[in-house]
Formats: C-alpha cells, structure tokens, sequence
C-alpha cells in the first residue's frame, strides 16, 4: 500500500544514471537473525480467496461463486462487484491503501473467456479496460490515483507478455531493447512509477533477468544486475523509489532479503536460516515472506523491519503460526494463508 508522498527529485536524477551507482554500505547495518516474535490477532476471512487489503482493513479477492468481492474488517460489511458480464469468473485482485479497486473478470469469446482488467470508477459497474479476445490480462498493483499496472498474455502467441500501465487507457510498456521476453510489472507507487522485470537475451545467446523501473512518462531504465548471476526478485517500490525484494543464486543458497535505492544502491540482509521468499512489502522498508525451515521443511512467515529485524508471527497467545503471508498494509495489517484459509494478522503486542 502507498501513501501519498512526491516522488523526490533525487529519484529522478539517481535513478536516470542507475547503473553507475555502486552499493553502499548502510551507517547502521540491518539486524539479521531471529529476533523473536510478534504477536497479533488472526481473524478468518470470509472470502474463497483474499488477493489484497488496504489501510483500513478492507480486504478484497472473490467469492464462492468466483465473483469479485471485499470484506471490510471493521464493520464485517461484505460487498459484491459481480463481473462484466454473465455469471462468468471475476475477481478484485489489488486495492491501494485509500480503498481504490481493481482485478479481472471475464468476457464472453467464441472459444475462451480471456480475463480483462478492471476497475471502479465511481458507482458499479466494473469498467472494463477493453473487451479484445486478443490478450488475458493479469492486475497485480492499482494506486490512489486509479493507475492500474499489469501484464497481458498475447493469446495463442507462445507465452509473449505485455507489461501495461491503464491511466487514460491502456498502455503497453516499452522494454530497454526487443531482445526481453516473459515481462511483467509488479507494483506502482503513488507518483506513478512502475516496478516490473523481464528476461534480457545476450550477445551469447543467454536470457538474464532484470529488474525494470519504468517512469510516469513511460520510458524504461534498468536496475543493474546482481553479483554472480544471481537474480533480484523485487516486489515492491516505495515514495521515494526503493524497491525490496530477495535474491536467488543459481545454487539456491545464500538467500537475503534485498533492497535497492536510487541513492545507497544494493543492501542485503541475509536469511536468519532456510530459503526465504519476500512476497510482500511497505514503504517502511518492512517486509513478509517466508522462510523453510531447514528441519521440517515448513514455510515460516516472518515479518521484517529494519529497526527490529526478522521475527515470527504469532498469536495473541504466543504460539508462532506457520502459513503464507501474501500481503501487507501500511497499517501493519497481514494477509495470512494457513490451513487452507486466508486469514487477517493484526499487530496487537510487543515483541517477544
């Protein structure tokens, strides 16, 4: 979730030469390691699948009937958007931290029902950002301002992608040369600028991946790579254009959450232990994700703050949970998949 902050000017003279910024070490170096746990309630969300929640605790994905729905935590208010057309699939996948919604729904083809990108713009309905059969579209972030960010699948073209912006309209985002394939976006930020990636070919024939930033005007920079051809998996950009996310080697070790800034360039903070995966962050440098645990092999979620370092999450009892977290507001609210079930964490004690 993003809050309503300017896009500074350094990120825009920073982030135009990127490449030649070197990493620096930080003055205080993250905390890394377990530093105990973090207690909260978890309450059951009455939705099939939970995709997103806002600031207010407004929680969004879609029913039982595959119909785009919310659920506000506060009030238990429960809210169907219903799709495009028919009784066919839809779903609310995104939703910024001021309440704004967007997803997919499907509309109604000869041979497929190929998901289109939605979102509302005042009362229902669902406006749809077009009805073409020749793409399916995907919605991964929406912003305060209702800019959607997403990627299309070209139909029947082997896999191609097209990463978009939809302002005004929809708008397919350039790559930094013809040689990307499988590109996608990933998240917008409130000033309008997009965090995706995508698969770079080299002159030997090699894809590599790399992290793209694009600008509100739509043109591309790419973040440099990692050392040792390891691979930046970003998720989030913040106000001021630090992306988190972690790193992969090629050996699958040596995990670390990753995070990247315009001015201090590459920070990591390794894994406390076992294979982490961030999958969610906010504009506070935290994070949540999931560490496997080397023993059992069960995903541990974690949740990550700069000041305070890796902890578990746990109940108001003090019992760690085991699940996948997925999501994350500003207010510190979590999205929680556990025993087949998406719950709501919410922070309600001190650290252990």
């Amino acid at each position: 979730m993003r809050r309503h902050l300017v896009l500074s000017s350094i990120l825009a003279a920073s982030l135009g030469t990127a490449v030649a910024v070197p990493p620096a070490a930080a003055d205080d170096p993250p905390v890394t390691g377990w530093q105990g746990s973090v207690c909260g309630s978890r309450t059951e969300v009455p939705l099939t699948v939970a995709r997103d929640v806002d600031d207010a605790g407004v929680v969004v994905g879609y029913d039982r009937r595959t119909r785009a729905a919310s659920w506000d935590s506060r009030t238990g208010t429960y809210r169907w958007y219903g799709g495009i057309e028919g009784g066919l699939s839809s779903e609310i996948s995104a939703i910024s931290g001021g309440g704004r919604v967007a997803g997919v729904a499907e509309v109604d083809g000869p041979t497929t029902n190929p998901a289109k990108a939605v979102r509302v713009e005042g009362p229902l309905p669902l406006r749809p950002v077009d009805r073409s059969l020749r793409t399916a579209d995907q919605v991964h972030d929406v912003n305060d301002a209702n800019v959607v960010v997403g990627t299309s699948e070209v139909l029947g073209a082997q896999g191609a992608t097209e990463p978009f912006v939809w302002t005004d309209r929809k708008h397919v985002l350039p790559t930094p040369d013809a040689s990307y394939r499988f590109v996608q976006t990933r998240s917008v930020n409130e000033a309008g600028w997009v965090l995706g990636g995508g698969y770079h070919l080299d002159a030997q024939g090699v894809y590599h991946h790399r992290v793209l930033v694009w600008r509100p005007d739509r043109s591309v920079l790419e973040l440099p790579p990692l050392p040792d051809d390891a691979i930046f998996v970003a998720e989030h950009i913040d106000e001021q254009g630090g992306i988190t996310g972690h790193r992969l080697t090629p050996d699958w070790d040596d995990d670390a959450l990753v995070t990247w800034s315009p001015t201090a360039g590459y920070t990591f903070v390794p894994s406390p232990g076992g294979d982490l995966q961030v999958i969610s962050a906010d504009d506070r440098g935290g994070a949540v994700g999931t560490i496997i645990d080397p023993t059992s092999g069960s995903a541990l979620p974690f949740l990550y703050r700069p000041d305070t370092g890796f902890r578990r999450l746990a109940g108001p009892d003090g019992a760690l949970l085991r699940g996948v977290p997925y999501r994350m507001s500003e207010a510190g609210q979590v999205l929680l998949m556990s025993d087949q079930r998406p719950y709501l964490w919410t922070p309600t004690c001190p650290a252990a």
